[in-house]
Formats: C-alpha cells, sequence, structure tokens
C-alpha cells in the first residue's frame, strides 16, 4: 500500500506541474517527492486553481464537478475525473462491506435528493445498480413522517447523518418502539459524538459505523473496531499543529489532505478545515491502513477560548440535551464570552433553567460566558441537508 501510494503521489505531483496554478505556485521549480516541502493549499486558493484547469481542458473531454457545502461560509466547486470519483466509491463499498452492509438486503439512505446529472456520491449510489432492494428516502422530511417511512420500509442498514439521526431517536423515544431487524446504523457528514453512540445502542440496540468524507474525496471511516483508517490509496491525510508540524499522536491538529487518484484537479496539502486527533494506533482489527483518532469536525464548529485556544463545542451540548424541551437547537458563539442558544420548543425556558443552564456551559468552558436564548419555529439546514449544532462567529477571525 504504501509503495501504491508512493506511485501515485508522483503521478500526482506530476499531473500538477501541468497546471499554471501549481507551476506560480512552486515558483517554477519541482518541489521534490518530499510532501512536506510542499506549500499548503487554502480554501481560497480553490477558485484560482479550478480556473486554471478549465483553461488547460478547455474544450476537451467533460469532466465531474461537485459544489462544497459552503458550511465553511465559502462554497466552492471541485473538479473530478473519473479515476478519482471510481476511487471514491470503491472505497465507499469497502467501508459499508466491512460492516456488515448487504446490497440484496433491506437498506435506507435518508440523503437530500439528487437530479439525474448530479455527479456526486450519493447521486452515483442512488443510480447504482448494486442499490438493489434499497430505498432513498428524503432527509428534508419531518423527523415523524421519516420515522413512519423507517417502519413501514423496515431496513436492516440504515444510513443517515448525526444530527437527523437525533431527531429521529427523540421519535422512538417518545413512541417506546424499535426498528425490528435493524443491524447497523452507517453516519457521515458531521461529527458523531459518544453521547450519540450510547443513545443509539439504547434506543434502537444497533451500533453506528461512521465515516469521514466530503466534496474532495473519502478520507477514512470506522471498521467493526471503531478506528477510523484512511483510504491510503485514494489521498494522504496529514495531522498538523499551528506550526504546521505533525501533530503527535492524542494531540488535536488541522487536517491537510492530498488527492491520488485526481489527475485533473489534485489537491496537494489541502487545508480542508477540519481538526481531527492524531493517531499511530495500530487496530485490533487487522487491517494495516493509516488510522486517525476522532474527528473533531470543522473550524466553523470549534469554539475558541481566552487566549485563542480552540476547544470543541461538544460538552456543551450535555446540558441542552438533558432538557427534553428542546427538540432542536444550536449553539453560536458570538464572542469569546457571549453565546446564543437557538431552540425549537413549544414554549421559552424558565430563568432558573437558563441560569442553569449559562452556569454550566461557565463550568465546563473554565470562564464566565453570557447565554441568550432565542425560539425558533425551526432551525434551517444547509444545502446539503445538515443541521448546525455548534457554530462560531469567530472562526475567520
Amino acid at each position: 500500500m504504501e509503495d501504491l501510494a508512493r506511485r501515485r503521489l508522483q503521478k500526482t505531483i506530476a499531473a500538477s506541474l501541468t497546471i499554471p496554478f501549481y507551476k506560480k505556485s512552486f515558483g517554477g521549480a519541482h518541489p521534490g517527492d518530499n510532501l512536506r516541502d510542499f506549500p499548503t493549499l487554502k480554501r481560497s486558493d480553490i477558485p484560482l486553481l479550478n480556473q486554471s484547469v478549465r483553461e488547460v481542458h478547455r474544450g476537451q473531454a467533460e469532466f465531474f464537478s461537485d459544489n462544497s457545502s459552503g458550511s465553511t461560509g465559502m462554497p466552492v466547486e471541485f473538479l473530478f475525473d473519473a479515476g478519482h470519483q471510481s476511487g471514491r466509491y470503491a472505497a465507499r463499498i469497502r467501508y459499508l462491506r466491512a460492516n456488515g452492509w448487504n446490497p440484496a438486503r433491506r437498506n435506507v439512505w435518508l440523503v437530500a435528493q439528487t437530479s439525474d446529472d448530479d455527479a456526486s456520491i450519493d447521486s452515483r449510489l442512488q443510480r447504482s445498480t448494486l442499490r438493489l432492494r434499497s430505498r432513498f428516502l428524503p432527509v428534508f422530511a419531518p423527523f415523524e413522517h421519516q420515522a413512519n417511512l423507517l417502519m413501514e420500509a423496515r431496513p436492516e442498514f440504515l444510513y443517515t447523518m448525526p444530527s437527523n439521526l437525533d431527531g429521529l431517536l427523540r421519535v422512538f423515544e417518545e413512541r417506546q418502539t424499535r426498528l425490528a431487524g435493524l443491524k447497523r446504523i452507517f453516519t457521515g457528514a458531521e461529527v458523531v459524538e459518544d453521547s450519540m453512540r450510547e443513545r443509539v445502542t439504547k434506543v434502537l440496540g444497533v451500533p453506528i459505523s461512521d465515516n469521514y468524507g466530503s466534496t474532495e474525496g473519502f478520507i477514512s471511516w470506522q471498521c467493526p473496531k471503531e478506528t477510523y483508517h484512511v483510504n491510503a490509496e485514494h489521498m494522504m491525510v496529514e495531522i498538523v499543529d499551528e506550526q504546521g508540524q505533525p501533530a503527535a499522536p492524542g494531540q488535536m491538529g488541522n487536517v491537510l489532505i492530498t488527492t491520488l487518484e485526481n489527475r485533473l484537479m489534485p489537491l496537494i496539502r489541502y487545508e480542508i478545515g477540519d481538526y481531527a486527533i492524531a493517531s499511530n494506533q495500530v487496530c485490533g482489527c487487522g487491517r494495516t491502513l493509516p488510522v486517525i483518532g476522532k474527528v473533531i469536525g470543522r473550524g466553523i464548529n470549534l469554539f475558541r477560548l481566552p487566549g485563542n485556544q480552540l476547544v470543541s463545542p461538544w460538552p456543551l451540548v450535555g446540558p441542552l440535551k438533558d432538557r427534553p424541551q428542546f427538540r432542536q437547537f444550536q449553539i453560536v458563539q458570538e464572542t469569546v464570552d457571549r453565546y446564543l442558544v437557538r431552540f425549537v420548543a413549544d414554549e421559552e425556558p424558565g430563568r432558573d433553567t437558563r441560569e442553569e443552564i449559562r452556569s454550566k456551559f461557565s463550568a465546563i468552558l473554565g470562564h464566565e460566558v453570557s447565554l441568550a436564548f432565542e425560539r425558533m419555529a425551526s432551525i434551517p439546514r444547509t444545502a446539503g441537508g445538515k443541521f448546525m449544532t455548534a457554530l462560531s462567529m469567530l472562526a475567520a477571525k
């Protein structure tokens, strides 16, 4: 695998040197074969790279394109060749099959519905011959309606986003019922917290197998041992600290990816905007693919403490999940010491409840914060169907 990845990296570098954007970025010289000698690619660079690729291939054969959801506040378009799309698709099937998925069994995918000309991985799966007995249901439907459809479909395998799963769990908790025959839940697109895994086991009696993917490629996936394995033939992954040095095992760092199968628009040391924990773990499942630790989330989802320290927002979810009257909520960091909770509920929380939640927030964060509440009829999803449980207004500062 290492030899294969090395050969693919060399081809990726050779392909990049045919693109004017990269020639300029490299200063007109070949940076060599050591990946760490290459400059990092920023999200703000992608429109220029896209334009450069289109100029090189003007009038030539068509290629695949897909837009990011824009959850970072800067939606951009990525271009792919058939090799990259096939490699990503194959890696997705490996993830599913390794966790017991069978296309001949009853499968339900709760996804954003796609058009016939959509080249995204979800769209390809919907049109694939591998779908067999799969059903694709709209993730934008109300949770009660989704639950009714699931009871009717009786899936053995279910795929959805964690925030959507959270809404479904609330319905099944209220009904005190389960999905008979369900064997496993697959999740992606958002961070899965340990508390979510515990609730799924308690309410539905099955495990979660998560994957870490993006518009840019399929990065890693969980095996039955819950270890995140990198798709090393598809891309290289680096986790680096604030100085750009490799993060030590157990340390949170910035995720850089290098695509290995996209000769059309290669991404070299691309700063995807996510944070994860570095790991040198050897997985008990026996696979020797590289591993990463817990995926923390996007920079826009991380909160900042005094002194500019980044922290995961997920511990703040607990005090709100303990309140069943909040059917849905979103935590927004407006400043270092000022937060807003948007929520959906039948009535406003009392003064004592608001103060208790604020006090817990302060204790968790380690400094006093102010906390405002905003009641809403619904919290809108992103274009990709995601709920943003945590949102930092300081991410771009």
